[in-house]
Parts: C-alpha cells; structure tokens; sequence
C-alpha cells in the first residue's frame, strides 16, 4: 500500500546531456527517500520524459513560444505533474553551443498546482534568468560576450554576491570536455538554490493548509536576496554538486 500513497512535492533542476542524456542537476530537497519507495515513479524514466519531448509542441497548457518555455503537464508519469521552465545555457565545449535546461515543480495534487502556478512560474522564470545572466558572466570570463541584455536585478544579485560565493575551480580549459552543469552558471547556482528553497517550503505545504493559512512567495528578486551559507538545508542541497566531473 505504501506504493499509492500521496509523496511530497520536489523540485527538480535537470539538463539534456550529450554525455549522459537526461541528467538530474540537483532537487529540493536533496534527499528523496519517498520517491525510492514509489512504485509509480523513477526518477530516470520522468528525466527522459521531460527532457526528451518536443516542449515547444506537446498537447497542454503553455506559454511563450520563445527559447524559454514555461509549462504546465500533467500526468506525466502515473499521477505526478509538473510546472516547468524550459532554457538553454551557452557552453563552447556543448554540441551546439548550448545545454537544454529545465526548472520544474513536481507534485501529486493536481489541483495544488494551478492554485499555485502563477507563483510557481514566476519564481521558476526568475530561477531561469539568474542561470542565464550569471552563464553570460560566465562566457564573459572565457572572453567571449554573447551579446544577452543583461536583467538590472540580476545584474545587482550577481554582483552583491560576487565576492561571498566563490565560483567552483575550472576543470582543464583548455580541454575538449563538458563542464559539469553548476560550473556554466557558478554565482547564480546558490543564489536561485536559497530561494528555491523558500520556493519549496511555502508551496509543498498540504492542499488545507494553503488554504487555510495562504502564504506569499515575493514576486520580485527580493526572494533571492539573502543567501545564507551556514543553513543546513541549503548545505544539503548544494552538497549534491560535490564532486560531478563530466
């Protein structure tokens, strides 16, 4: 009976590797243990659903028909849906030139979903965007300028906390091989990962309890604003990208 109980949401950070394939990046929380106990979900079939699909003409709710995608789908895997937003990161080394990313926000109750999605998306967009400029600054230090517009507030978090989180050493430049995904967007992986996380604690909340006692999630980049390296949450988090060398 375990196996058709209700599991707690999660978000999930995912790319399309031409290494791997479907990869996890990282997932809020870190540790899943109710998903292992699932006989409905496995974590390798969803990646491949969600990384693989043609986004941009699948039968569902969706938005924008530009190079980020933000979506809604259901019933992707047996009774699980998801909130997702869909971009790329620029990486010289990738074939293309680019990493096919996605944000997304996983949960069981569908109707908990569309109560939440316009919260839910816009915090994934902004997640984006953070990735995306912080990737810019990136390429900037490999001397090559992409010619993105860069976003004012993300220009401002990028440089506030520019000198607390140091950027993850290079591994052999002037090597033809993939970086692992956090080394494309150093700066901007914690500062979207502590906002996540607040993300994640306000909306994995039960359906009642949303409604009884409704919280606001900012919608504005003040939700990535603090930083805080000492919180144990956040160390677990981030303590997934130890050590991933492509």
């Amino acid at each position: 009976m375990a196996g058709h109980q209700t599991i707690k949401d999660f978000i999930l950070i995912s790319e399309f590797c031409e290494v791997e394939g479907p990869r996890c990046v990282i997932t809020i929380p870190a540790i899943l243990p109710h998903l292992n106990n699932n006989e409905h979900f496995n974590l390798d079939e969803f990646l491949l659903y969600i990384m693989t699909t043609d986004y941009q003409n699948f039968p569902g709710e969706k938005w924008e028909e530009v190079s980020d995608v933000p979506c809604i789908r259901t019933n992707i895997i047996q009774n699980f849906h998801a909130i997702l937003h869909y971009f790329t990161l620029k990486d010289p080394q990738a074939r293309g030139g680019v990493r096919p990313s996605c944000i997304a926000y996983i949960t069981q109750n569908q109707t908990k979903l569309y109560r939440l999605k316009s919260q839910i998306l816009n915090s994934l967009n902004m997640s984006a965007q953070i990735f995306k400029n912080a990737n810019v600054n990136w390429m900037r230090s490999l001397g090559q300028d992409i010619g993105m517009q860069e976003n004012e507030s993300v220009a401002n978090l990028l440089d506030k906390w520019k000198d607390l989180i140091q950027p993850a050493a290079e591994i052999g430049d002037q090597e033809k091989r993939l970086k692992p995904w956090h080394m494309l967007c150093p700066i901007g992986v914690s500062i979207v990962i502590s906002g996540l996380l607040f993300v994640y604690k306000v909306c994995s909340r039960p359906l009642e309890d949303q409604i009884l006692d409704p919280k606001v999630i900012s919608s504005t980049y003040d939700l990535f604003a603090n930083v805080n390296l000492d919180d144990v949450d956040f160390k677990t988090v981030m303590s997934q990208l130890n050590g991933i060398i492509l």
